[in-house]
Formats: structure tokens, C-alpha cells, sequence
């Protein structure tokens, strides 16, 4: 690390840090965080809990890794605790990755290899991405959900509670998932949508709760999906509905 540069940085004495990571200034490393060889964390990043930065991945500017969630934060406010001395469950961000500026990721979040995400992007707790996956610029990813491999989230993307996406996966610009039956204060279990493998949606498009999306369904731009879909089905409109089997050439 050089010193020079991180005097204003905090890095916890309970931190583990390559000595090949660059440190940049301003940051904070909190309790338990593992950093490894040719990590870059730039200026003003804060890393709380026992968060894993594998090789080679790269942290922009005022990004938080390990935000607490709601229940440990409440217990941080409560008792006054430096923040920087919570032991939040383990998030991984693994090799490779390009996390950009702005970026909120919370604790118990399990990120693969050579996945990126753009600027101002937040991905609450529990949820699982796979390898090579994109997350688009002011995306919202609101926890419990599980994200294939190879999956394209488009800029603004929201991801509701309990939602389950496949691999290959390409999520159009503004694209929604629901996962609330009513548009109230009712008890109602939250379901999200089961998106499978090699689906794509369009922009703007919206998926309501419950639904499933089956392997290779297209979703037109400005749809809104009511209904369970087939195998390769192309659907358009509002409610969506079958315009043609997608042809093969475009498997």
C-alpha cells in the first residue's frame, strides 16, 4: 500500500490487506474485511463486516460494501457502535469485478467473478449474482433474489424481494419485476417472478408478481406479463400476449 497516499484512510486492525492492494485516501476498512493482491479501492469507499474483495477487482469512488442491514443497523444506532467494529454476515466479491462509483452493496451479498456493475446501483442483502453479470446504472436489486450467470441488467432495472432470474438473461432499460399483489397495505405473502434461463426483456417492460417466464421467452418493449408464458414464446402488449413462437435462428 502506499502511505502516502491513504494517511486519512482507516483500516481496522482486525482487516487482512494484500500488500500489492492499493488503498486509495478517505476510505474506511472495517472489522474482519480480507482484501486481496491487486484489489483497487478508490477514495472515499467504506468496507464494513466481513467482506472478501478477491483479486483483481476494482472498487470506485464513495462506494459502501457491507452496508448492515436493518436489523444491525438498528443495534449499531442503538449502542453507538463504530460502525467500523461491526461483524456483519460474509458478502464476496470475487475476482476481477468492476464495481463503479456510487455503488451500495450490503452484507450477506455473494457476487462472482467478473461481474460489473454501473454508477449508483444498490443490491440489498441476501442476494445472490453469478459470474459475468452485468448490473446496469441506477439499478435497484431489493434483496432475497438469486441472479444467473451471463445475466444483462440495462440501466435502471428494479428487482423486487424474492425474485429468481436464470442464466443468460437480458433485462431491456427500465425494465420492472413486481412482487405485490396489491397496490396497499394488505397481508399478502411478496412473490417475485421466476425468470428463466436465456429470457429477454424488453424495456420499459413489466412483469407482475408470481409469474413465470419460461426458458427463452422474448418480452416486447412497454409489455406488461400477467400471465405464465412457454417455451419461446414472443409476447407484446398490455396484458401481454403470444405474437409467435421465437424462430430457430434465433436460438
Amino acid at each position: 500500500m502506499n502511505l502516502e497516499r491513504n494517511y486519512n484512510s482507516f483500516i481496522h486492525q482486525n482487516a487482512v490487506v494484500h500488500k500489492n492492494a492499493y488503498i486509495d485516501s478517505y476510505t474506511a476498512i472495517g472489522n474482519g474485511v480480507k482484501i486481496e493482491s491487486d484489489v483497487y479501492i478508490s477514495k472515499g469507499v467504506k468496507i464494513y463486516g466481513k467482506a472478501l474483495i478477491q483479486a483483481g477487482t476494482y472498487v470506485g469512488e464513495n462506494c459502501i460494501v457491507g452496508h448492515p442491514q436493518r436489523s444491525d443497523l438498528s443495534k449499531i444506532v442503538k449502542d453507538k457502535q463504530e460502525i467500523t467494529d461491526y461483524e456483519s454476515p460474509l458478502i464476496t466479491i470475487g475476482e476481477d469485478c468492476t464495481i463503479r462509483a456510487g455503488t451500495i452493496i450490503y452484507s450477506e451479498v455473494n457476487i462472482g467473478k467478473k461481474c460489473q456493475t454501473g454508477h449508483n446501483v444498490m443490491i440489498r442483502e441476501k442476494t445472490t449474482i453469478g459470474s459475468n453479470t452485468i448490473v446496469g446504472t441506477n439499478t435497484v436489486i431489493d434483496g432475497n433474489t438469486i441472479i444467473g450467470e451471463n445475466v444483462s441488467i440495462q440501466t435502471g432495472v428494479y428487482i423486487p424481494l424474492y425474485c429468481k432470474i436464470g442464466n443468460n438473461v437480458f433485462m431491456g432499460p427500465f425494465s420492472k419485476l413486481t412482487n405485490d399483489k396489491y397496490m396497499m397495505r394488505k397481508i399478502y405473502d411478496l412473490i417475485g417472478p421466476n425468470i428463466e434461463d436465456d429470457v429477454s426483456l424488453g424495456a420499459n417492460s413489466v412483469i407482475l408478481p408470481g409469474i413465470t417466464l419460461k426458458r427463452g421467452t422474448i418480452v416486447g418493449a412497454g409489455s406488461v406479463v400477467t400471465k405464465n408464458t412457454n417455451e419461446n414464446d414472443i409476447v407484446i402488449g398490455n396484458p401481454a400476449k403470444l405474437l409467435k413462437k421465437k424462430p430457430e435462428d434465433w436460438k
